[in-house]
């Protein structure tokens, strides 16, 4: 089974740096006082989209995801961001959860380069997953590994629906992908007096990782401009 089989609407990283372009110019952004940022899993498969910076203002993207790709830098992390922009500029923000689909077709596994058998992808959510269907082996929330806690509390929250999927590791992207959602959207609007003036596109999405030598996916799922006046 193919990416296409899992996400139909799903386009490869090259056709989505085309899409970005043609979206910002027609939403009247200027490329050249444009930052970007991402929220997604800092998994380092996920570097694939490190090209796009040859779009953008500076070295590379402000990074406000975690493992999972939730927006664990807050609202410090907003307001840094948005004091960035360049004046008289705008910013672009990708953002979602990101899930493997190896060569054989499975979903939640990679053939990661210098390896010989399949990984998991999102190892994050996988592992939250493997949490809620055993809540005996949820721990206490340490400092150590604060980021994988909150990961479990959120799919907790929807463990019912989760385990009653037919796919649970596509079940569980989704879940995270809402989260994300939500979450930048929420921290955008708590920072709306510092992003005053400034114009941000969102794009939001699935990443479809693939193995090693094969061009990853993004399936978008919202892309929208915001402006506070």
């Amino acid at each position: 089974m193919s990416v296409k089989a899992q996400y139909p609407k799903a386009i490869e990283i090259r056709a989505l740096e085309q899409k970005i372009t043609s979206e910002l110019n027609l939403n009247g952004f200027i490329l050249s006082r444009t930052i970007w940022g991402t929220s997604i899993c800092s998994d380092e498969v996920n570097n694939s989209f490190n090209i796009f910076s040859r779009l953008f203002v500076g070295p590379g993207p402000f990074r406000f995801g975690g493992i999972s790709g939730l927006p664990f830098t807050g609202k410090t992390g907003v307001m840094a961001f948005a004091s960035h922009i360049p004046d008289k500029g705008g910013a672009f923000i990708l953002y979602g959860p990101h899930i493997g689909v190896s060569k054989e077709g499975i979903a939640g596994e990679i053939l990661r380069q210098r390896q010989d058998s399949n990984s998991t992808c999102c190892g994050s959510l996988i592992a939250g997953l493997s949490a809620i269907q055993n809540p005996s082996t949820i721990g206490e929330e340490t400092a150590s590994d604060y980021q994988q806690a909150q990961v479990v509390k959120m799919l907790n929250a929807e463990r019912d629906q989760i385990l009653s999927a037919d796919d649970q590791i596509k079940e569980v992207t989704e879940k995270a992908y809402e989260k994300i959602h939500n979450d930048v959207k929420e921290l955008i609007h708590d920072c709306k007096d510092a992003l005053v003036g400034k114009k941000l596109n969102l794009m939001g999405g699935i990443v479809i990782n693939t193995n090693w030598d094969e061009e990853d996916y993004f399936e978008i799922r919202n892309s929208e401009v915001i402006e506070f006046t």
